[in-house]
């Protein structure tokens, strides 16, 4: 067969994989709830990983994934490195310990002076760590909850580094699947409980913290303010980094204005580093 039709056919078949890949019943009944930076690849290359022993080994390197997580750049994480270095050193120093997020999933491992090899997303969660002491003090005994968990690793690592009362992590169903064997493969000194927001008990639930890296900011309005009446009116602080509501997004996210409606004392602070013009940290609650 000619070397032409057989690219031609490969092309079809990867295709026809996609469109099935698309049309499975959980993207289409979630397809509402996602995230604008979500293809709709990224749920199902979670649940892969849930539940595929060999997904699960490498997927922290699943391009499907890392269109939503696990793409921070070499450059980048040298720029976390160096808020760490100046907003809390010692942590260097217990470096080797807080490594074990780079255990599970094969992660991108980039090289730095002082530390050695880590994920760069490492770095990223131990930033935000960081940004939390600062602005709230020690988080020990803190309950806290998480909008759009990730694989679990802005938990994981806070846990290693306070004894947190609990941890909530609001997510879709695929996702929190992926959390719950991912972090099941750690000792965890603190309580976690990943929920659907469809499923979270609202009617007790009180937290010392709200935190969110952009998952907040990227879903559709309608969601946001659900999460806002469900959730984060709960929280007595909150840390989000926020990707949208700085310019006119024409009804898809809400704006700061409108915000600040439901949290009149809301902090506006930069982002550093910037990872995008218009990306900005919103803070409620500080001391």
């Amino acid at each position: 067969m000619h070397m032409v039709e057989l690219i031609r056919k490969a092309k079809y078949k990867l295709f026809l994989n996609l469109t099935r890949t698309i049309r499975r019943p959980d993207y289409v009944a979630t397809h509402g709830l996602r995230s604008w930076s979500d293809s709709g690849l990224y749920p199902e290359a979670a649940r892969r990983a849930a539940h595929n022993a060999r997904a699960f080994a490498t997927f922290k390197r699943n391009a499907s994934y890392r269109q939503v997580l696990e793409h921070v750049s070499k450059e980048l994480g040298a720029q976390y490195l160096k808020q760490i270095e100046e907003k809390w050193p010692c942590l260097i120093d217990k470096i080797e310990n807080l490594k074990i997020n780079d255990q599970v999933g094969n992660p991108i491992l980039e090289t730095y002076p002082h530390v050695g090899k880590i994920s760069p997303t490492t770095l990223r969660y131990l930033k935000v760590a960081c940004d939390l002491r600062e602005l709230f003090g020690e988080l020990a005994a803190f309950d806290v909850v998480e909008i759009g968990g990730g694989y679990g690793g802005q938990f994981l690592l806070t846990d290693q580094l306070w004894q947190l009362a609990s941890w909530t992590i609001l997510d879709l169903d695929p996702v929190l699947q992926l959390i719950n064997r991912y972090l099941e493969c750690h000792l965890i000194r603190s309580v976690y409980k990943p929920t659907t927001l469809n499923r979270f008990d609202t009617r007790t639930a009180r937290f010392d913290l709200a935190v969110s890296n952009y998952a907040f900011s990227e879903l559709p309005r309608a969601l946001q303010l659900s999460y806002i009446s469900k959730v984060l009116c709960k929280a007595r602080r909150g840390y989000m980094t926020m990707n949208s509501g700085k310019a006119e997004c024409h009804g898809q996210s809400m704006s700061i204005s409108e915000l600040r409606t439901y949290f009149p004392a809301l902090m506006i602070l930069d982002e550093v580093p910037l990872t995008s013009s218009e990306n900005y940290i919103l803070v409620w609650g500080q001391r």
